[in-house]
């Protein structure tokens, strides 16, 4: 029997045939025609019922199809552990320093008693060569106060006074390879100005702070003397003995902070001359030094205001009567005074230091650990 071949028709139409009956079979469909999505198995919106809450039971959870989302298994290998994390030895100034309790200072006890009158007192008359004095004896305070190795960073260091009209500014600063501080006199005769304006709020109420801040911020001009407010206080308020006792201690405590402040960056090693204190005079030399201070240094700034705080808390508790951190916010209060006062009085003092928004925590939650533990937040030197 012999076999012919299929013709060329019949062996091309072949496959098809058998792939019809085989769809056929197992009810394929042609790919060529698209696919229906299956119905949905739950409508897919349910319309809140009338109290404005969804039906119970009316969600379906929608299952995953099963086997089709293959798991990858993690790397069993163990991933580089980073380098462990240095502690800061300063206050890291990105974040707001720990606020600890406001714990308040002690109140005030006024006396009784009215107190004798002061005809004549150096912070009322404004005297230079007072205020200078007073300055130079409350920073040999806070230099005997300090632990023994701070102290002996800074033991002998020259306060040098500048007089130049107008300018409001302290800082540390190194000549010749010797550290030195420098205040200006026109910011201690704001610091007087503010201890009087306190004490007149505290001993007779009022608004006589603000009112001075305020005065000081409209008419102060570089070059010019710092202006004094004509008949600011009444002959009475300005002689009252219980007022001047006040505003003695007022006066102090915002110099020990701007000294003690300035001091703290010359033993924590943020100068390259400190522990080599030397004499130095004349205004100037402090003009000089004062238009080459750097920019100021968040860390360092802050840094120097917990050590200045703390040594202002640690000296004040030697005397009969005790400094706070009060003169410091004073301070700080007269500088946002004029920062908001929209005149654009920029002094030198707030070129070199930050914003008092920033410094005034630092100082509040610092007094506050001091107030509750007996010492200060602790600050390593850098070097």
């Amino acid at each position: 029997m012999t076999f012919r071949p299929l013709a060329p028709r019949v062996r091309t139409a072949l496959p098809a045939l058998v792939l019809a009956v085989a769809c056929q079979t197992l009810s394929c469909q042609s790919s060529s025609q698209p696919q229906s999505a299956p119905p949905p198995a739950y409508p897919a919106y349910y319309p809140p019922g009338a109290n404005g809450q969804y039906p119970p039971g009316q969600y379906p959870q929608q299952q995953y199809p099963q086997g089709q989302y293959p798991q990858q298994p993690y790397p069993q290998q163990p991933y580089p552990q980073p380098p462990p994390y240095p502690q800061p030895q300063q206050p890291n100034p990105s974040y707001p320093p720990p606020q600890a309790p406001p714990a308040a200072p002690p109140p005030v006890t006024l006396p009784s008693v009215p107190l004798p009158s002061v005809a004549n007192d150096p912070i009322n008359d404004a005297n230079l060569g007072w205020l200078r004095q007073q300055a130079q004896s409350i920073l040999n305070e806070l230099v005997a106060a300090l632990p023994d190795a701070s102290r002996a960073r800074v033991q002998g260091i020259p306060l040098v006074v500048d007089d130049t009209p107008g300018d409001v500014n302290a800082f540390a600063a190194c000549s010749d390879g010797h550290s030195l501080m420098a205040i200006t006199d026109g910011l201690l005769q704001i610091t007087a100005g503010l201890a009087q304006a306190s004490a007149s709020d505290e001993v007779f109420g009022g608004t006589k702070t603000d009112e001075y801040i305020h005065f000081i911020a409209t008419h102060l001009e570089q070059g010019k003397p710092i202006p004094r407010p004509a008949g600011f206080l009444s002959a009475a308020v300005q002689t009252d003995g219980r007022k001047v006792q006040r505003q003695h201690v007022w006066f102090e405590e915002e110099v020990a902070f701007i000294l003690g402040h300035e001091l703290g960056h010359h033993y924590l090693g943020h100068l390259p001359c400190t522990g080599q204190p030397g004499w130095f005079g004349g205004a100037n030399l402090l003009r000089s030094l004062s238009q080459n201070v750097a920019v100021f240094n968040q860390p360092n700034e802050l840094a120097a205001d917990t050590v200045g705080t703390t040594n202002v808390l640690d000296t004040g508790a030697r005397r009969s009567v005790h400094w706070t951190e009060q003169g410091a916010l004073l301070t700080m209060r007269f500088f946002q005074g004029l920062e908001g006062a929209g005149l654009n009085l920029l002094v030198a003092f707030q070129r070199s230091h930050p914003s008092p928004r920033f410094r005034i925590p630092t100082i509040q939650s610092d007094a506050a650990v001091w107030r509750s533990t007996g010492r200060g937040i602790p600050v390593l030197p850098i070097g």
